[in-house]
Order: structure tokens, then sequence, then C-alpha cells
């Protein structure tokens, strides 16, 4: 014979049930449904205007040891890459050459108000950062190969060389 507890709970889950089954009540409008969804959303905040002008750098010249470039003079007495990229305004000249501790990189940006400008270059792995001298020169020794990023700032503009492989 059942307890009297477990015919109390059978008797509630059947009129539950009964009560499922009468259920003849109307959703709500697909206007109010979303009004009730808007009143948890949390609130989107708008960006912030940045005062930073970010220019990227575009390729100009690529210039390699042994591989001459139509109407450009040879590289080869040199040995080393010669990189020179438009940046807006300015442009930046780069000479890459091969040392026994990995690469070094020379630099110079070319137009006014770059100097003492703060120069990161960033790999997969590693991070270089200086500063530009008088004549925006700047300079990375052993760099090891691989794809690195070049961010020259200064004031309110930052000049950005993306995808540039070192081999």
């Amino acid at each position: 014979m059942p307890s009297n507890d477990k015919m109390k709970t059978d008797q509630r889950i059947d009129e539950i049930v009964r009560l499922m089954q009468r259920d003849d009540s109307v959703d709500a409008p697909a206007s109010s449904i979303k009004w009730a969804h808007n009143l948890f959303r949390s609130r989107i905040t708008q960006p912030k205007e940045s005062l930073l002008r970010k220019v990227m750098a575009v390729l100009l010249a690529d210039l390699s040891p042994d591989r001459a470039a139509f109407g450009e003079r040879s590289t080869s007495a040199s040995g080393s890459r010669q990189m020179l990229f438009e940046a807006g305004d300015n442009a930046v000249d780069l000479r890459i050459g091969k040392t026994a501790k990995g690469m070094s990189i020379h630099g110079q940006i070319l137009g006014d108000g770059f100097e003492g400008s703060e120069i990161v270059l960033e790999g997969q792995d590693v991070s270089f950062e200086t500063r530009s001298d008088e004549l925006s020169e700047f300079r990375f020794d052993a760099v090891p190969n691989g794809s690195y990023s070049l961010r020259i700032r200064k004031g309110e503009v930052e000049i950005v060389v993306d995808e540039m492989r070192l081999v």
C-alpha cells in the first residue's frame, strides 16, 4: 500500500498536468518581449575618440643584395637590404644587414617632427624598444630572423609598418 506522502505528491503532479493541458494563455507581443530584454542588456559604452592618428606605412621599394631592381642601382656593394616605406607626409628608410648575432636594423624617419620618438619593433616572441636621435635615426642590433611590426610614435602620430619579414 502506497504511503500518504507518495499519494499527495502524485495528486499534485496530476493537478499540474491538468492545468498545463487547460492552458489557453497567449504569448506577450514581440515588442513587449524586446522591451523587457533591453531592460537587462548592459549599456554599450561609446568608444572614446582617440587623439592618436595612426598612419599605415606602405612599402615603396625593397632592394636586396644581389637582386637589382628595374631602374634602381644595385645594392650588392653594401650587402644590406634597403626598404623604403611611405607614411603620409613622412617616410621610413630601413637598412637591414646580417651580423654574427642576428640582424641589424638602421632606420631613419624622413620628414619633420620625429626626433626623440618612441620606436618599438615587435615580433612573435621578442620586442625591442629605442628612441630616435636628433636626426630621427634609430638602430636595433641582434634581431633574430622572423616577422615583425614596427611602430614609431611621436605625440599624436603613430606610424605603423606591418608584416616586415627579416630573413
